[in-house]
């Protein structure tokens, strides 16, 4: 991120975190959390409203209607903070949720690290496997190089 995109995006969120002080806000959050009680994305339950980079442009007035007209998703902490990071919740783990973790995978992937398919898993495997053998292979060779440089050594 270059130096004046960084000061902006800082710059942003002091900015939001005033708007997110404010007692109108406030009231409107609570009250739009209690109109939608759930997570769209992980079925936990909802805590503050989601809203798009678009809603933030055109000042807080219009942030604020978004949420009394009920135009925003309603998100938990967890999901509104990895949203913002680019991530989404994995669809098994919160398929599987029953009050466990949910884990956030990137947009383009499908599934997290505990739910691969058996073949991806045993791809893993195999190329662990392959890799060991390379590092042995290697630690062999360097070991038979630091005995011939030892002989030398011994031999002056």
């Amino acid at each position: 991120m270059t130096p004046d995109l960084l000061l902006a995006s800082t710059n942003h969120h002091k900015e939001m975190a005033l708007w997110w002080k404010r007692h109108e806000y406030i009231r409107e959050r609570k009250a739009f959390v209690k109109r939608n009680p759930v997570c769209i994305r992980c079925g936990r339950p909802s805590q503050t409203p989601g809203h798009s980079a678009e809603d933030y442009r055109h000042g807080f007035n219009h942030y604020l209607e978004q949420v009394k007209n009920d135009s925003c998703d309603p998100l938990c902490n967890a999901c509104n903070r990895n949203e913002n990071k680019g991530r989404k919740p994995c669809p098994v783990c919160v398929q599987l949720y029953n009050g466990g973790q949910i884990r956030y995978i990137g947009q383009e992937q499908e599934y997290c690290y505990i739910h691969r398919p058996a073949e991806e898993v045993q791809r893993s495997e195999d190329r662990k496997e392959v890799f060991k053998a390379l590092v042995k292979q290697s630690q062999s060779i360097q070991n038979a190089r630091r005995r011939q440089i030892y002989q030398e050594l011994k031999r002056k």
